[in-house]
C-alpha cells in the first residue's frame, strides 16, 4: 500500500516537503512506503499531490524508544531518516478509529534536518490556526488535507528543544467540519529516537 499527501497553499517556507505514511498496529508501528512530495510553499496555488514511485525502499526499523521508533528509508540516492510516534489518546470519540502521526524527518540530499510534521488521517480545516502545546509553550500550525506543519518552520529548533525536554504534547485542531479535535502524546523516548534518526542520516 502506498499512500502520498500534498501540502500546498503555505506561504511560510521555500523549503519542500516530504511526509512519510505508516500504519499502527495493535502490537507496534508497521511501515508503509510513500511518495516524497515536493511543494514551493511560497505559491498560494494548491500543488497536486505526486504519484506513487514504482520500487520505492521499504522502511528500516533502527530502534524502538519508549513511545518512539526511528527508521531509515533509500529511495535512490535520496535517504530519509525520521523519528515517530503516535498519538496516545484523541478527541472527540469518533475520531479514535484514524490515528494521529507525529514525524521529525532527516532528508540530507534537500539539507532538512529534524522537520516536525503530522499527519492527522481526518481532514482538517485550513483556513484557521492549529496549536502545539508543549508544557507552558505553545505553537502555531498550518494544515492541508490531513497533514499539518508549524506555521513558521524557523521555530522548529524551539519546538524540538520544546519536545526533548517536555513530558507530554498535545495538539489542538480543528477538522474540515468545524469541530475541535485534540490529540496527546508521549515524549518518552523522543530525544533517542530523534538522535538515532539523525545519525543515521548524517
Amino acid at each position: 500500500m502506498i499512500i502520498s499527501f500534498s501540502r500546498a497553499g503555505v506561504t511560510s517556507s521555500p523549503r519542500p516537503i516530504v511526509i512519510l505514511a505508516i500504519l499502527a498496529g495493535c502490537a507496534g508501528l508497521a511501515l508503509v512506503p510513500m511518495a516524497a512530495m515536493a511543494q514551493q510553499r511560497a505559491r498560494p496555488a494548491p500543488a497536486a499531490a505526486a504519484p506513487a514511485a514504482a520500487g520505492q525502499g521499504q522502511a528500516l526499523l533502527l530502534e524502538t524508544a519508549g513511545k518512539w521508533q526511528a527508521f531509515s528509508s533509500q529511495q535512490g540516492r535520496a535517504k530519509v531518516c525520521y523519528a515517530l510516534s503516535k498519538a496516545e489518546s484523541r478527541l472527540p470519540a469518533n475520531l479514535r478509529d484514524v490515528e494521529g502521526l507525529l514525524f521529525v524527518a532527516t532528508r540530507p540530499t534537500e539539507g532538512v534536518r529534524n522537520e516536525i510534521s503530522f499527519v492527522m488521517n481526518f481532514d482538517l480545516k485550513e483556513d484557521v490556526e492549529h496549536q502545539a502545546i508543549i508544557g507552558s509553550e505553545r505553537f502555531a500550525l498550518v494544515a492541508k488535507g490531513q497533514n499539518m506543519w508549524l506555521k513558521n518552520p524557523a521555530e522548529e529548533p524551539r519546538m524540538l528543544d520544546s519536545l526533548r525536554k517536555g513530558a507530554g504534547l498535545e495538539i489542538k485542531g480543528t477538522s474540515k467540519r468545524g469541530n475541535p479535535t485534540a490529540d496527546k502524546y508521549s515524549l518518552s523516548g523522543m530525544s533517542q529516537a530523534v538522535k538515532r534518526a539523525e545519525d543515521a542520516c548524517k
